[in-house]
C-alpha cells in the first residue's frame, strides 16, 4: 500500500470531514476546523518528515454503562487514526471476519446482532425445537487486561510493514504494558479483530451453527450438553494462549428455556417456536431512577426540561426493539407523574408568592386608610 493513501493531503481532508460530525461544537474541532487548510497541511509535513508527535491525552472516567476510564485524544491525532483505520487497518483486518462478528462494522451494530440471534433461534427451532443448551461466554476485563503485544501481534497479522509500524507506534502510546482505555478507534478494532481465529475455530472446527459476537461477549447454541462444555474447554485454551481468561462470574452453561440476556435484552424461544423479547427490568429500573435525578436537576434550575424530554424519547425508542409495548406504556405513565408531581409544586410556589404578594398589597392599603396595626396584623403583617 502507498502510505500517501494514509497520510496525503486528500486522505487526510477526507478523514477531518468524517471525525468533525458531531463533535463541532468543540473549542479544539473548530479550532482545527476553522483553519483547516493549514492545520492539514502542517499534519501531512509532519507525517511525512518523521517530526510528528501525538500530543499527551487526556484521561476521564465516566459511569455509564459502568465506571470506566476514558481516554480523549487531541483532534489532530484523531484525523491521522481515523485515516490510517479506514485506509488500512480496517479493510484489511475485517475481510476475514465470520458474518456473526457484529461490533464496531459498517452495516452492522446492536440492533443487527439482536436480529441476528433472533434469526439463530428461530433456525435452531426449525431443526431441534425449543429443547437446548446455552453457552454465554464473557472476557474478564477484555480491554483493561490486553496485553499490548498481543495487539500488535494481531495487527501483524493482516498489516503490511508500513501501516502495520505507524499502528504499533501509536498502541506504544498507551502507559504501561498492559491494557488500553476506551476512545481510540484503533483500539476498538483491535478488539473485535483479536478473536477472529477463535470465531472461525468455533464455526469452522467445531462446526457450531448458532453462533453470535459482540465484542467479548459471544453466545453458542447447541441440542448437546457435551458439545458445548467441549466447547468451553477449547474456548478457554485459545484465550489461554493470548494471555485472557474468562469471566467465571458470566460465563455458564444453562438451558434454552431460561432465557438469553443479550445487549440489554432478554431472548426467549416459546414452545410454539415465537422469540419474545424483553427488555431487561434492571435497565429500566436504573432508567426510572436515572430520569428522577433528570428531574431534580429541573427543579434546581441545573438542566432544561427539553433535554430530559430528549433523553427519555431516545431510551424509548432504543427499548422499543421487540415485545416491550406495555412496559414502554407504563414508562409513560411514571414519566407524566413525575412531571405532574414538578407542575404541582411550581403551582403551589406561585400561589403561595402571590398570595403574599397580595397579603402586603392588602396591608398597604388599609394603612393608606388609616386602619391599625391590629388590621395589618390580621393580614400577617407586623
Amino acid at each position: 500500500m502507498d502510505i500517501e493513501e494514509i497520510i496525503g493531503f486528500d486522505a487526510l481532508y477526507n478523514s477531518m470531514n468524517k471525525c468533525v460530525k458531531g463533535v463541532l461544537w468543540k473549542d479544539g474541532t473548530a479550532a482545527f476546523y476553522h483553519n483547516w487548510i493549514r492545520e492539514i497541511l502542517r499534519l501531512e509535513k509532519q507525517l511525512k518528515t518523521g517530526t510528528y508527535r501525538e500530543r499527551p491525552a487526556k484521561f476521564f472516567t465516566i459511569t455509564e454503562p459502568k465506571t470506566r476510564e476514558i481516554m480523549s485524544i487531541a483532534f489532530r491525532d484523531r484525523v491521522y487514526q481515523r485515516s490510517l483505520n479506514d485506509v488500512a487497518i480496517y479493510p484489511a483486518t475485517t475481510r476475514s471476519f465470520i458474518y456473526d462478528n457484529h461490533a464496531c462494522q459498517k452495516g452492522k451494530g446492536t440492533d443487527k446482532a439482536r436480529n441476528r440471534l433472533k434469526c439463530h433461534l428461530q433456525r435452531y427451532y426449525r431443526k431441534h425445537g425449543a429443547d437446548g443448551y446455552v453457552l454465554q461466554c464473557d472476557i474478564k476485563g477484555y480491554y483493561p487486561n490486553m496485553r499490548h503485544d498481543v495487539a500488535k501481534r494481531v495487527l501483524r497479522k493482516y498489516l503490511d510493514d508500513g501501516p502495520y509500524q505507524m499502528a504499533a507506534d501509536i498502541l506504544d502510546n498507551f502507559p504501561g504494558d498492559v491494557g488500553f482505555n476506551p476512545g481510540s478507534q484503533i483500539v476498538q478494532i483491535v478488539g473485535i479483530t483479536a478473536l477472529n481465529d477463535m470465531d472461525h475455530y468455533i464455526k469452522e472446527v467445531l462446526r457450531i451453527a448458532f453462533y453470535i459476537r459482540y465484542m467479548d461477549d459471544f453466545i453458542l447454541i447447541s441440542d448437546s450438553l457435551e458439545e458445548l462444555e467441549k466447547a468451553l474447554e477449547c474456548i478457554k485454551g485459545i484465550l489461554k494462549d493470548m494471555e485472557m481468561e474468562l469471566n467465571e462470574t458470566k460465563t455458564r452453561i444453562y438451558k434454552l428455556s431460561e432465557g438469553i440476556p443479550f445487549l440489554g435484552f432478554i431472548f426467549r424461544l416459546t414452545d410454539t417456536g415465537k422469540v419474545v423479547v424483553n427488555i431487561k427490568s434492571e435497565k429500566v429500573k436504573h432508567e426510572r431512577r436515572k430520569l428522577r435525578r433528570m428531574v431534580e436537576l429541573v427543579r434546581k434550575g441545573e438542566k432544561a426540561r427539553e433535554k430530559v424530554d430528549e433523553h427519555f424519547d431516545s431510551w424509548k425508542r432504543s427499548a422499543s426493539y421487540g415485545n416491550n409495548f406495555k412496559m414502554l406504556q407504563r414508562m409513560d405513565t411514571y414519566y407524566r407523574s413525575l412531571w405532574e408531581a414538578y407542575d404541582n409544586e411550581i403551582q403551589k410556589t406561585d400561589l403561595d408568592h402571590r398570595g403574599g404578594k397580595e397579603t402586603g398589597e392588602q396591608c398597604g392599603e388599609d394603612r393608606a386608610a388609616g386602619g391599625s396595626d391590629r388590621v395589618c396584623r390580621d393580614h400577617g403583617g407586623h
